[in-house]
């Protein structure tokens, strides 16, 4: 059978991400008859090339039908109309009309569209872990035991602090890896650390409130800070030793500055290490402004050929530093989880806030989680995906210098999940990023990481790629350096 055979067209599926649209379309022909019960299905690559679609993306779209139990593939024989449909299939089939098309209220005028990929996007735009490395199988072991052996219990824990096994190893582990003593009691386990800026935005800001922040910096964190905390932010400027004491002194000597949001062990976006002359500077200026100090640890634990700085944590004195740290980052981003090492006067009012936005964990992963790290089995993974990631790191910068060392340069980091990449010779870097956008390539703009403005550089994650990905990386990236005028 041919793809002609039965006129499919896209257009008879609106909207949506490419490869729904194909199986919408596909699931619309079945159940009209003219893709009949056990009839054979063109190849992928006879369907890519009808719609002119990645074949990646007509994959992904049989591998949905074939799940949901529309096809079947048969070894060596190829992928079939099902015999029998799912069940309600009836009331499956896609129906358009004005009720879909219009809305009968008036849209607020700043409301846009959440951005969305396609099968076959590279989402680069910032490092994070490779899911495909996760300890899935011990993390799963870790899950059935818990709800073996203290099932009741656990499954009956509502403390909003976070499950107290997990504080325990989470306070071992920051006590052995970097010799901070912390009692359990100060630990706060979240959502990760998009719950833990929120909740300290809400707990420490007033509006108007000031932050200063690192700029070129975080824009995730700058915005819940504006939109939660409703603060007011300040940029500190940050050269390659990180932020600069100078800088933040003149900011909070001219204004009541609240709160500095910081990421020293490893810069975001720039990878920069602060160096431990800039720890004790810039401690010493909160200490005497009263200034609270963020300290988001999100890739410290990620360091390569180099050792690992101490925290500013672990310098702190005087009780300045409220310390973010991840588990999902140290394990895969879909898990959400991280803590927050707070005062011991902020604990009360933090957790009672947790409480009320009802926003507490997962009890049976936490206790799960900690099995992993007691086990060991944290450690183990993090020294095998160094190693893995030392090496992406490697294949990419390798590949940028060959194809586009014209173009772009960068340091290589001793650690962390991306590199800071910046434009060579007047390189027009925000049209390169715009252009491989436009061809795959997922990357953040320069304007998204300066808050005065735009650096001429971008950050290009490299850990969750495997080397063939990265490779494909770069050659969208070069495609578009030839896109670019000049």
């Amino acid at each position: 059978m041919r793809p002609n055979d039965f006129l499919l067209e896209l257009a008879g599926a609106p909207g949506g991400v490419l490869y729904q649209r194909i199986a919408q379309t596909l699931q619309n022909a079945i159940l009209e008859g003219r893709l009949p019960r056990g009839s054979a299905l063109p190849g992928s690559r006879i369907l890519a090339d009808h719609w002119h679609v990645n074949r990646r993306t007509v994959i992904a779209a049989l591998q949905d039908l074939e799940a949901q139990g529309w096809l079947v593939t048969r070894p060596n024989s190829g992928t079939f109309i099902a015999d029998e449909f799912p069940s309600g299939a009836a009331a499956q089939v896609l129906k358009t009309g004005a009720s879909d098309a219009q809305v009968g209220f008036d849209l607020p005028s700043v409301m846009q569209a959440v951005s969305t990929t396609v099968a076959g996007d590279l989402l680069l735009e910032d490092g994070s872990p490779d899911p495909r490395l996760a300890p899935a199988d011990e993390l799963a072991k870790g899950y059935q035991r818990a709800l073996r052996r203290n099932g009741p219990r656990i499954l009956d824990d509502r403390d909003p602090q976070g499950t107290p096994l997990l504080r325990e190893v989470v306070a071992q582990w920051l006590a052995e890896r970097h010799s901070v003593a912390i009692p359990p009691e100060r630990i706060l386990i979240t959502r990760g650390s998009r719950e833990s800026l929120a909740l300290l935005a809400t707990a420490m800001m007033r509006p108007g409130g000031l932050a200063a922040v690192e700029d070129p910096g975080n824009r995730a964190a700058w915005t819940l800070f504006q939109q939660v905390g409703r603060m007011d932010l300040r940029p500190v400027p940050v050269d390659a030793e990180g932020l600069l004491p100078s800088a933040l002194g003149e900011v909070l000597s001219r204004e009541r500055v609240r709160l500095l949001y910081i990421t020293p062990r490893r810069q975001f976006p720039t990878t920069a290490v602060l160096s431990e002359a800039r720890k004790h500077e810039i401690l010493r200026l909160a200490e005497t402004y009263r200034t609270a100090i963020i300290e988001d640890d999100y890739d410290g634990e990620y360091c390569f050929e180099e050792g690992r700085t101490a925290p500013l944590l672990s310098l702190d004195r005087t009780g300045q530093v409220i310390h973010i740290g991840s588990l999902s980052r140290l394990l895969a981003p879909g898990l959400k989880m991280g803590y927050m090492v707070l005062p011991t006067p902020l604990i009360p009012y933090v957790t009672k806030l947790r409480r009320s936005r009802s926003e507490l964990g997962d009890p049976v992963l936490e206790w799960a989680v900690a099995d992993l790290i007691r086990d060991g089995e944290l450690i183990r993974h993090l020294r095998k995906v160094r190693r893995i990631y030392a090496e992406r790191r490697d294949i990419l910068a390798g590949l940028l210098r060959e194809r586009l060392g014209d173009r772009l340069d960068f340091t290589v980091p001793g650690g962390g999940l991306s590199l800071w990449v910046r434009g060579r010779g007047g390189t027009d870097v925000e049209g390169l990023v715009r252009i491989a956008r436009q061809g795959g390539l997922i990357l953040n703009p320069p304007s998204h990481f300066g808050l005065e403005k735009p650096p001429a550089a971008f950050r290009l994650g490299f850990a969750q790629a495997d080397p063939v990905e990265l490779e494909e990386a770069v050659n969208r990236l070069e495609r578009a350096s030839r896109q670019l005028p000049g």
